[in-house]
């Protein structure tokens, strides 16, 4: 299956101690089917100043929502949430409902 990615929305927060965290949602969609198989997905990168050590967290398939999947976005961005705890956090939001 072959898959394309648009990112429909990218934030950038830079932390304390000069951490940078990059948070990108991309609509993700299958070639064969693509009318019935579109998908959001948050990807979480972590990066030192120096650009020495970088974390990545990629989450497909978090809503097939554009509404939601934009209002997830903005809480975990907001919340300047890490790669390592990011599918903790989404578990937690997917708990509330």
């Amino acid at each position: 299956m072959a898959r394309f990615q648009r990112t429909v929305r990218m934030t950038v927060k830079r932390d304390e101690g000069d951490i940078i965290l990059l948070y990108r949602l991309s609509e993700e969609e299958d070639s064969t089917f693509p009318a019935f198989s579109c998908a959001y997905a948050i990807t979480v990168t972590k990066i030192d100043c120096g650009g020495r050590r970088r974390e990545i967290k990629h989450i497909s398939d978090i809503s097939r929502n554009k509404a939601e999947a934009e209002k997830i976005f903005g809480m975990i961005s907001r919340g300047r949430v890490t790669p390592m705890c990011l599918e903790e956090v989404l578990d937690d939001i997917f708990a509330l409902r």
